[in-house]
C-alpha cells in the first residue's frame, strides 16, 4: 500500500509541475508578472487523468421500511416502489449519477430478497459499490478519495472515503420516515452469500377462530386464541417443512420447473401478545429462499384448515404438479425480518479484511421501527381501514377488504384441482359436503417428495 501511494504522489508532483509549466508562459514567470488567465487542461492530460482507476468499496445497506402503499421492493418505471425511493436518495446524496439500469450495473447493486406489494421489511439487505460524484473527476480506494478540483489550479484533494455513519446520516435525511437504513462494515455481496431468510407474519388471532364464530366484528376482536388452536396451527404448519414442490403456492412458473422445489427450514406460530385491546400472533418462517406469493399462500391454506373451511387431506394434492385452488393471505402483515449470513461469516468474517455481518447491535433500532411503522400501522389498518385487495369471480371491479372480509372469501375457493384458466369459484366436486365452507375430497393417491438425510434430521427436530 505504501509503495502504491508513493507512486501516486510521485505522479501527482510530476503532473502538477508539467501543468504549471504548460499554463504559465516564460514571459510571465518573472517577479511581479500578472497571473495568467484560466486555460482549459490539454486533452492529453485529461485523458491521462481519466485512465487512473482505483478500487471501490463494497458497502451493505441494512434497510427497514413499511411496504404499505408501495408495489414491492424492485424498481418499476410506472409504480412507486421501495427501490424507487432509495434511488432518489442515492442520487440526491451523490452516490449514484442517475436511475438508469447501466448505472446500477456499474455500482453492482444487489438486493438479498424481493418483497411483494404492501410487504414490509425489518432486515432487508442491499449491496453496492460506494460512489460519491462531487467534481469533474472522482477516484476511490478503500481509504482515500481523489477528486479533481479546478482547471485553473489543478491538484488532487485527499480525503477519507465517506464513513458508514456519514452514509447513514445523509441517506436518512432525504429518505421518508418509514424507510430507514443502517450501514454495517465492508461487505462483499448481498444476495449470493445469504444463507437463509427469516419472514414474520403479524396477524390478529381471530384468524384462527372457527369459521362459524358468531357475534360480528366485535366478537372477533374480543376473541382470544386457545393453546389447542395454536397447537393445531403448528401441526398444520409442520406439513410445510422440508423440501416440497411449491408449484401450487406461486404463479408464473411451469409445473415442471425445478425451481418450484424449495426447502423450508422452520415454520412456527409464536405465542400471542396483546397489542392494546387486540390480540395478535406472529408466524415465523425460515427458509433458504421463497417464490412470489409462496408464504402468503402457505399461510392462507393453514388459516382455511384451522378454521374448518378445508381439511388436511388437501396436502395430498397441493404438492403435486397439477394446479390446485389455494387462497392467498393478505400481504399487510408479512415482513422480511432478517437475512442471515452464516456461511459468509464463517468464510470472510475472520479474514482480517471483512467484518462479520451481525445484526445484534441494531436490535434496538429494529424493534423501535417495527413497533412504530409496522405493528401500529397494521393494527390501525385492520381495525379502522381496509387492507386487502380481492376480486370475486362475479365482479369485475377490484375491491378492498380487511382481514375479516378476506376470511369470508375463503368459501370461494375449492381447494381442489383447478383447470388452467378457470375462475376461482368452481362447481362442487364429488364428495364435497353440503355445509357451507367445508370441503371433503375423495381419496387421492399419496404423493411425497423423498428427503435427504440432513432434511430428515431437520424435520425430526
Amino acid at each position: 500500500m505504501r509503495c502504491y501511494l508513493a507512486k501516486v504522489l510521485h505522479f501527482l508532483r510530476s503532473w502538477n509541475m508539467s501543468v504549471e509549466n504548460y499554463l504559465t508562459p516564460k514571459s510571465l514567470k518573472r517577479a511581479g508578472s500578472p497571473a495568467p488567465e484560466e486555460q482549459p487542461l490539454p486533452k492529453v492530460l485529461v485523458a491521462e487523468v481519466e485512465k487512473v482507476k482505483v478500487k471501490k468499496r463494497m458497502c451493505a445497506l441494512l434497510m427497514m421500511y413499511s411496504g404499505w402503499g408501495y408495489f414491492g421492493m424492485q424498481r418499476s418505471p410506472t409504480h412507486p416502489t421501495i427501490e424507487g425511493e432509495l434511488t432518489k436518495a442515492l442520487i440526491s446524496c451523490g452516490y449514484l449519477i442517475d436511475s438508469s439500469p447501466e448505472e446500477y450495473r456499474k455500482v453492482w447493486f444487489q438486493r438479498a430478497s424481493k418483497t411483494d406489494k404492501s410487504v414490509s421489511a425489518i432486515g432487508q439487505v442491499c449491496s453496492m459499490l460506494v460512489s460519491h460524484y462531487t467534481g469533474q473527476h472522482f477516484f476511490q480506494s478503500h481509504r482515500f478519495t481523489f477528486s479533481y478540483v479546478s482547471n485553473s489550479n489543478p491538484f488532487f484533494a485527499f480525503s477519507k472515503l465517506p464513513e458508514n455513519e456519514e452514509i447513514k446520516t445523509k441517506m436518512n435525511a432525504v429518505l421518508p420516515d418509514h424507510i430507514r437504513i443502517l450501514v454495517p462494515p465492508i461487505f462483499r455481496t448481498a444476495v449470493w452469500v445469504a444463507h437463509h431468510r427469516v419472514y414474520d407474519y403479524f396477524f390478529p388471532t381471530f384468524t384462527l377462530a372457527p369459521h362459524d364464530l358468531s357475534g360480528g366484528d366485535q366478537a372477533h376482536w374480543n376473541y382470544r386464541v386457545s393453546a389447542e388452536r395454536l397447537t393445531q396451527a403448528n401441526e398444520v404448519l409442520r406439513r410445510f417443512r422440508g423440501t416440497h414442490n411449491f408449484y401450487n403456492f406461486t404463479s408464473g412458473r411451469d409445473a415442471t420447473d425445478k425451481s418450484c422445489y424449495r426447502y423450508i427450514i422452520s415454520i412456527k406460530c409464536l405465542p400471542p401478545v396483546l397489542f392494546g385491546d387486540h390480540e395478535y400472533a406472529v408466524i415465523r418462517v425460515i427458509g433458504q429462499s421463497f417464490m412470489l406469493h409462496q408464504i402468503r399462500k402457505m399461510l392462507g391454506l393453514m388459516f382455511a384448515i384451522v378454521r374448518g373451511i378445508a381439511t388436511e387431506e388437501v396436502f395430498d394434492l397441493v404438492f403435486r404438479p397439477e394446479r390446485v385452488d389455494v387462497p392467498k393471505a393478505p400481504g399487510l402483515g408479512l415482513m422480511l425480518n432478517q437475512v442471515v449470513y452464516t456461511r459468509y461469516n464463517e468464510r470472510y468474517g475472520q479474514d482480517g479484511i471483512h467484518a462479520p455481518i451481525d445484526w445484534s447491535k441494531y436490535e434496538d433500532d429494529m424493534a423501535l421501527f417495527r413497533m412504530k411503522y409496522v405493528y401500529e400501522h397494521i393494527d390501525k389498518t385492520e381495525f379502522e381501514e381496509r387492507s386487502y385487495p380481492f376480486t370475486f369471480s362475479s365482479c369485475s371491479d377490484m375491491m378492498t377488504y380487511d382481514m375479516l372480509d378476506w376470511l369470508e372469501s375463503l368459501n370461494v375457493h375449492s381447494y381442489y384441482f383447478r383447470p388452467p384458466g378457470s375462475p376461482v369459484n368452481l362447481p362442487p366436486k364429488p364428495g364435497e359436503s353440503t355445509e357451507v365452507g367445508v370441503v371433503n375430497h375423495p381419496e387421492q393417491p399419496k404423493f411425497t417428495v423423498p428427503a435427504t438425510d440432513s432434511e430428515t434430521a431437520a424435520l425430526s427436530t
